[in-house]
């Protein structure tokens, strides 16, 4: 394996005239504007929970989102270009078909089809709710790695679109991920690639542990699918990493930003005796810029993604608020803008682009909707 690393500051842009050569530096955010507004999806007479659709993802087509309904076993289809609830599909708890335990995975995928890994293993499905394959596959055995726990390998898991790899970040509770694990579904093989540039994740996390209790808080090392590449990104640095599993090439690429710090700093407890002092502590570690991870917009070519400073969250969970900055980067991830979002109080968890305008997941009420964010510039 080939590992490459590369600092891409932000984009430089050269103009060449005869034997003149001139640069200047353009940030494409300068002059961003930001309007948002919400809308309702249209359910029709349909009853249902809007808060309990937890699961989520991107059809491939960009236009449709996929939602695991968990009260009744279902995966809702919403089109976000008509706004609308086009059907709900039932799945089943028992049988062949069946999915067993809880759903900690769901990846919509071309043709239709669902990914979910239900405790047990990832199985692939139709939007009918049949079960159209059942990987038994032992994800252990194959890194030499003893989870503690049903949730410890799986974390992160995606498989590819031609499905012929997983991916996952193994992870024990309160320690530190084992790296970027890469599963050969024909060769039932398996590798794991360390990701030195997360080490520091570790220094912004505390737990509080009473009895057989544990709160975590903290940073985290997360992966995800996008454009067929693998990114694998940390809320503590500005840095990711990109794997290619057709040249099995893992890439380190580090940002200079101008508006933040490429990544945080500083020492904090990782372990606290009272709930109280989790808190206190998980707000000086959010003083600092949290990077989250990245959306494809094909309307611009360009991938964005959202960062927080000084999030603050209330003893009661109740108020959160926070500086929020919004980053833009090119095909080839160079950075190319950065802007501070001043009527942004609280970043979007999740979300989705579709010509050019983001849709965050919103229940209102009793309805199901979107914040919609226009970015003008």
């Amino acid at each position: 394996m080939k590992i490459i690393f590369r600092v891409l500051p932000l984009l430089v842009l050269f103009a060449c005239s005869e034997s003149k050569e001139k640069s200047k530096s353009t940030n494409l955010l300068t002059n961003l504007s930001l309007s948002i507004d919400s809308l309702a999806v249209d359910s029709g007479k349909e009853i249902f929970v809007p808060d309990m659709l937890f699961f989520q993802d991107l059809s491939p087509d960009g236009e449709r989102v996929f939602a695991f309904y968990e009260p009744d076993f279902e995966v809702f289809e919403i089109s976000l270009k008509e706004m609308k609830l086009i059907q709900r599909h039932p799945f089943q708890r028992e049988g062949p078909d069946g999915i067993k335990g809880w759903v900690s995975i769901f990846q919509a995928l071309p043709e239709n089809q669902i990914m979910i890994y239900d405790q047990v293993s990832p199985n692939i499905f139709s939007l009918d709710g049949t079960k159209v394959k059942t990987y038994e596959l032992d994800f252990a055995k194959m890194i030499d790695f003893e989870p503690d726990s049903p949730f410890s390998l799986p974390n992160n898991m995606q498989i590819s679109k031609d499905l012929n790899y997983f991916f996952s970040l193994p992870a024990e509770f309160g320690k530190p991920i084992l790296g970027l694990a890469v599963f050969d579904v024909q060769k039932e093989t398996g590798k794991v690639y360390k990701l030195p540039a997360f080490d520091l994740v570790s220094g912004f996390q505390v737990i509080f542990q009473q009895g057989n209790m544990a709160s975590f808080f903290g940073d985290g090392v997360r992966l995800q699918l996008i454009n067929d590449q693998v990114l694998i990104f940390c809320n503590s640095t500005a840095q990711i990493y990109r794997y290619d599993s057709k040249q099995d090439s893992l890439e380190l690429i580090a940002f200079e930003h101008q508006l933040v710090e490429n990544q945080k700093t500083g020492t904090f407890p990782t372990e606290v005796d009272s709930r109280e002092r989790q808190q206190e502590v998980a707000n000086q570690i959010r003083q600092q810029i949290s990077f989250e991870k990245f959306y494809w917009d094909d309307s611009r070519n360009l991938y964005f993604r959202f960062g927080t400073k000084n999030y603050q969250v209330s003893p009661d969970g109740k108020e959160r608020k926070a500086d929020c900055y919004l980053f833009a980067y090119d095909e080839e991830f160079q950075l190319v803008g950065e802007k501070f979002l001043p009527d942004l109080t609280r970043v979007p968890y999740f979300g989705y682009f579709m010509n050019g305008d983001f849709y965050s997941y919103w229940p209102m009420g009793d309805e199901a909707g979107f914040v919609r964010f226009q970015f003008n510039f």
